[in-house]
């Protein structure tokens, strides 16, 4: 089972996408960041509280952290945890996020979410990387 330990921690999946031909794919990079906040927030899908923060953008992939939080069920069965994050990432794919196409999802791992609010909100200055016009 996944245990985090200590307070705080919850389980860190790393999901990468391919994007399409389509560069407009790397301007929906999935995030939870809300501008309003200046921070990620959780998201609720099904009884998993999730919160998806980018980690890294290149042309041949675009990778995100999904943080997940069990919710009411508690602990769950790595492959339960990995099954349920490569459904809502399947559902959001076909709704929000366009021109990406799911690559790989890795598996759970404890981790810390981000926590503090953000200075700068775009995501080119979340990753440190200019994208191309």
């Amino acid at each position: 089972m996944l245990t985090p330990r200590g307070p705080h921690k919850v389980g860190r999946l790393t999901v990468t996408f391919v994007p399409t031909a389509d560069e407009r794919s790397y301007r929906h990079v999935p995030s939870t960041f809300s501008a309003a906040h200046r921070s990620y927030e959780w998201r609720k899908a099904d009884s998993l509280n999730y919160m998806i923060v980018p980690k890294s953008i290149s042309h041949a992939r675009i990778e995100v952290d999904v943080f997940v939080n069990a919710g009411k069920k508690g602990k769950l069965q790595p492959k339960v945890l990995q099954k349920a994050v490569q459904e809502i990432v399947r559902g959001k794919i076909e709704s929000e996020w366009k021109g990406l196409k799911l690559g790989a999802v890795g598996r759970p791992t404890s981790g810390h979410p981000p926590h503090k609010s953000l200075v700068r909100g775009s995501i080119e200055d979340i990753l440190g990387v200019a994208l191309e016009q």
